[in-house]
């Protein structure tokens, strides 16, 4: 028996981005089964990732900081901060994401998601 999660809805922001993923090129998709990793902090990453099913735990050293899921756009700091992920992200429900590189991505948009997830980190 699941508890029920709930994740705070995409932003306006991520609905935009979501469509610039979705709308272009047909993305890679990827699904994870509960536990499994989608991301590791201190490991090399140049890919961003829209959340299109589940829950995922982001977790900076060691430490469950937020929950992320349907509509949430990830994976754009390292992208933006030099190529090494900032977080662990770990699969809460089986998951499925939707697989984009940053040049798919306008980059003025990915540096002001960035903000605003350091913020919600802090």
């Amino acid at each position: 028996e699941h508890e029920l999660r709930v994740a705070d809805a995409e932003s306006e922001l991520e609905r935009r981005l979501s469509t610039q993923i979705m709308g272009g090129a047909r993305p890679q998709l990827r699904k994870l089964a509960e536990g499994e990793h989608l991301t590791e902090q201190g490991q090399p990453g140049d890919e961003l990732f829209l959340v299109l099913d589940g829950i995922l735990s982001v977790e900076v050293d060691g430490e469950a900081v937020a929950e992320a899921g349907p509509g949430t756009i990830l994976g754009e700091r390292a992208v933006l901060e030099g190529g090494a992920r900032t977080s662990t992200l770990t699969a809460l429900t089986p998951v499925r994401v939707a697989v984009a590189s940053a040049d798919q991505i306008d980059a003025e948009a990915l540096a002001e998601l960035a903000e605003g997830h350091r913020r919600e980190g802090a």
